[in-house]
């Protein structure tokens, strides 16, 4: 019987939990060999990348997965179009500086971001106006039932805010192994974010390219998000909420500071989770090693002894305070993973 594997080193939280099995993926006869070893719809696994989005409550009883594809390559290119595959295992901001190294284009304003490339996918990361099914072309995965690789574009995903058919209707039935990245040369940048704005003039950067606005987004970063190394955290633990235009209009008649970033889509509007939380009055609060960080109140963090049941008390009362007070039901960013349960949206 294999003793219990320690997994605090393997999450960015630092929570103490143990695993029953764990077992490295490096290679795709590793994943493989797991899917004859082990008949996984009568077992429970969890999928671990660079354990930047998952909070471990309890120790979990069964299988981890830890994904360690490695690799980088570029599939095709012309002119003024590239085309790059990633592994899942490659943390996500290596890939970003491959690509901006290269003067490929795109992938610059998610820079910074943690993790791996086989999260990416999943919940749809974005940021600063790009989200990955801005720039994505295909993904390749493994079932996990039958051990079959599967190809699915870009738009079969079920791409979304902060979501994927990998996170929802797919969930636990594909192994993501690489992704493949649509981008460009040309001189196309986004920088519509005020933020970036005010970095790029700060850097006293004139010269727009692809790797000033990088190295802009990647300050503009460390100023807001401490470093896992340091202190505990995940990144942002919530989303940015969905309301109805009516709903925001309510609201802002009764808090006119109100932070709210206008979509494409006019019959929502995205309101800061930050701003909600801060306003709650939770910016900064610490109770025993489980704390709301001081600089931005979207990061829930661990001082060092909290464990996982801590940081989600923590994040109960912060849900329900906004919900009562705003009359908005905060969704969380982090996978948190509570026993063999894995709860991505709600607790």
């Amino acid at each position: 019987m294999n003793a219990p594997y320690p997994l605090q080193s393997l999450n960015s939280f630092k929570v103490p939990a143990f695993a029953t099995d764990y077992i490295q993926l490096n290679s795709l006869k590793d994943i493989e060999d797991f899917c004859v070893a082990v008949d996984v719809r009568q077992s429970h696994f969890y999928i671990l990348g660079g354990g930047s989005n998952t909070l471990f409550v309890r120790d979990f009883s069964g299988y981890i997965l830890h994904v360690q594809l490695p690799g980088i390559e570029v599939i095709k290119e012309t002119r003024h179009k590239v085309l790059i595959k990633a592994a899942a295992g490659v943390p996500w901001h290596q890939l970003v500086l491959f690509c901006i190294k290269k003067g490929y284009g795109g992938i610059e304003n998610l820079s910074f971001i943690p993790g791996t490339v086989g999260g990416a996918p999943i919940q749809n990361i974005g940021a600063y106006g790009i989200e990955l099914k801005d720039i994505l072309d295909a993904i390749e995965a493994v079932e996990l039932s039958t051990g079959r690789k599967i190809i699915f574009k870009a738009s079969a995903c079920g791409f979304g805010y902060r979501t994927s058919f990998f996170k929802t209707k797919w969930r636990q039935q594909y192994l993501v192994t690489s992704i493949t990245l649509a981008l460009h040369k040309e001189k196309k940048f986004y920088i519509e974010y005020e933020a970036i704005q005010k970095m790029l003039a700060k850097m006293d950067i004139k010269q727009l390219s692809f790797k000033s606005i990088s190295d802009a987004i990647i300050a503009i970063r460390k100023q807001k998000l401490p470093d896992p190394a340091l202190l505990g955290n995940a990144g942002s633990f919530f989303q940015n909420p969905l309301i109805s235009m009516e709903h925001y209009e309510r609201l802002k008649q009764q808090y006119p500071l109100l932070a709210a970033f206008r979509r494409q889509d006019k019959e929502k509007i995205k309101i800061s989770a930050a701003w909600l939380i801060e306003t709650a009055g939770f910016k900064g609060l610490r109770k025993g090693d489980a704390g709301v960080y001081l600089l931005h109140a979207l990061i829930l963090v661990n001082y060092g002894g909290a464990t996982g049941k801590d940081i989600i008390h923590l994040a109960t009362q912060i849900k329900q305070k906004v919900k009562n007070q705003f009359d908005i039901t905060l969704i969380p960013e982090v996978n948190i993973v509570d026993g063999i349960s894995i709860c991505s949206n709600q607790w």
